[in-house]
């Protein structure tokens, strides 16, 4: 990853002057003749062979006049120092032959380079755009849920049946789910990814305020540091929605308070969300509802499953979810 790193930094560099490449390109053939000077009895009979790297290197810091202009340098270094007669421009018609594979070799990976330079700028400019665009995205989906969110709560407000209005506030929530979601994507990197601990405070802080009315619940978060990419991030929040919310409304009837714990922890390829309460527990025989049912989906779509128990006080729901993506 670092080489890859430092591959695009030096493809993608901005083009300096004609005086700096070339002096660069004279150093680092300078340089290389030295190191082969240096190594004459262990590289006898490779006169070229530590100037292929200069020349590649030329092209890759600068551009094809740079590696074209190491090739040469290099070729007549190496005629001049390491080719017999030494300290002289004449060689043999073999070494000749040699020389001049050497110097074809050359021109075509400094020609190479350039368009490996080229591509490289290109993907780089149509990385950018995509991550604009899908800003925008973001931004445009943000407000779009903003807009459908404030809908609901006006209708919701307009409701004179309990159950209606119920019902719309659950609708609510889930919308503000993937509005948080789309939130959290903005400033991101291209990739998309989520910090998930942050992620999911930010939505049980809100569940507690949209759903906890006056009652003394507390929502608990305990979240391992965690980065998904988008869309798990919005799977695995109306997840947390739908448990939280359960608890909210059935774990404490009345005036009675408690605290709703979620935890999310990673093992490996694994994730486990479990929200628990402390309120009345389930009675037996009570048939999932349409919260319950969507828990089950988004599980499975994520290789996951389900288990609810009763503990010592209360109610636990636990979501293992694999190959989780991450």
């Amino acid at each position: 990853m670092i080489a890859e790193t430092i591959l695009l930094r030096l493809l993608s560099a901005p083009r300096q002057g004609i005086a700096r490449r070339y002096a660069v390109s004279t150093l680092i053939v300078v340089l290389a003749a030295a190191i082969r000077y240096a190594l004459d009895g262990a590289l006898d009979g490779f006169p070229v062979l530590l100037f292929y790297p200069a020349v590649f290197l030329c092209g890759l810091l600068y551009d094809r006049g740079a590696g074209i202009f190491a090739t040469i340098l290099s070729a007549i270094l190496a005629a001049h120092l390491f080719i017999a007669p030494r300290f002289s421009l004449w060689i043999e018609a073999e070494d000749a032959i040699a020389l001049g594979l050497f110097v074809l070799v050359g021109f075509a990976m400094a020609a190479m380079t350039e368009a490996l330079r080229r591509t490289i700028a290109r993907l780089d400019e149509s990385e950018r755009a995509k991550a604009l665009l899908l800003l925008e995205l973001a931004h445009r989906t943000k407000n779009d849920l903003a807009i459908i969110s404030s809908a609901i709560q006006l209708q919701s407000r307009a409701a004179s049946n309990p159950d209606v209005r119920q019902a719309l506030d659950a609708a609510n929530a889930r919308v503000l789910v993937v509005a948080r979601a789309q939130e959290r994507l903005r400033g991101v990197d291209a990739g998309g990814r989520v910090d998930l601990s942050d992620y999911i405070a930010t939505l049980c802080r809100g569940l507690d305020e949209l759903l906890g009315d006056v009652r003394p619940i507390t929502v608990r978060v305990a979240c391992d540091p965690i980065e998904v990419p988008g869309s798990m991030a919005i799977s695995i929040g109306l997840i947390v929605n739908e448990l939280v919310t359960n608890s909210l409304k059935y774990a404490y009837p009345g005036e009675r308070g408690g605290v709703v714990e979620v935890a999310i922890t990673r093992t490996g390829s694994e994730m486990v969300i479990t929200v628990s309460d402390d309120g009345v527990g389930c009675p037996e025989g009570a048939q999932p509802g349409l919260g319950s049912k969507l828990v089950r989906l988004f599980a499975q779509q994520m290789r996951g499953s389900v288990s609810q128990d009763a503990v010592d006080r209360g109610f636990r729901t636990r979501v293992t979810l694999g190959e989780a993506g991450f």
